[in-house]
């Protein structure tokens, strides 16, 4: 349930608009324009919007996460990453309690699905843990490496618990987001990525705007061939 009612037929003009501001806003950050903060703009867009659309943890998270961004563009990386952290966690509070309302039963093809995630999900904590962690250890200090671990693996149990949805843009949503992260990181305790803004960016506004929009529940008619889900 949304923090703020909307009437139904309001709401798909409301995922409309603040679609059309998140990505004008999106756009906005890639242009020469000396705007302070403008990296929260698109986030910050939805997090709005999301307030009448959304459940109270997804409007959360994307406040927070827009908190993060404003820290990262103020250059202090502990208060953003911690910030981000604190969304992923309200992240998978819904994912955990969207998948207990839904009452799926575990048949045998779906615990196999769960297994894989969780093995993958593993997989790609103990190469953070194992690669990016250490390096994170000697370039930034304790503080900053034990945090790294930290989200590391918050991220991976939100990705654990978004593929669990049925849901592609859910999962898409996490996917982007983990590619991101990962991007970022490998970028600033590792070696430098080419188009790092391009490849951080783009990818993390895309996952924030698949998981708000599909969590609006908003769908138009289905006779329109632009159907928002």
């Amino acid at each position: 349930m949304s923090t703020f009612g909307i009437k139904e037929q309001f709401r798909g003009p409301v995922v409309i608009a603040a679609t059309g501001l998140f990505l004008c806003f999106s756009i906005l950050f890639f242009m020469p324009a000396e705007i302070p903060h403008k990296i929260t703009l698109p986030v910050a867009t939805l997090a709005l919007a999301s307030l009448w659309l959304c459940p109270w943890q997804i409007s959360a998270a994307l406040i927070f996460s827009a908190a993060g961004d404003y820290m990262g563009s103020c250059g202090n990386f502990l208060w953003q990453m911690t910030f981000f952290a604190i969304g992923h966690i309200l992240y998978i509070i819904y994912f955990i309690g969207r998948y207990l309302r839904n009452d799926m039963i575990m048949t045998g093809r779906r615990k196999g699905y769960l297994i894989t995630i969780v093995i993958c999900a593993a997989a790609l904590l103990t190469f953070a843990l194992c690669r990016i962690i250490p390096q994170a250890y000697i370039k930034e200090g304790a503080m900053i490496g034990t945090g790294t671990g930290i989200y590391a693996t918050l991220i991976c149990l939100m990705l654990v618990s978004a593929l669990m949805q049925r849901s592609c843009l859910f999962a898409l949503g996490a996917v982007l987001f983990v590619f991101s992260d990962f991007t970022l990181a490998w970028n600033k305790f590792i070696n430098p990525v080419p188009y790092r803004d391009y490849l951080v960016l783009v990818t993390y506004f895309l996952a924030q705007w698949l998981i708000f929009a599909r969590s609006t529940g908003c769908r138009m008619h289905p006779a329109s061939k632009h159907a928002l889900l």
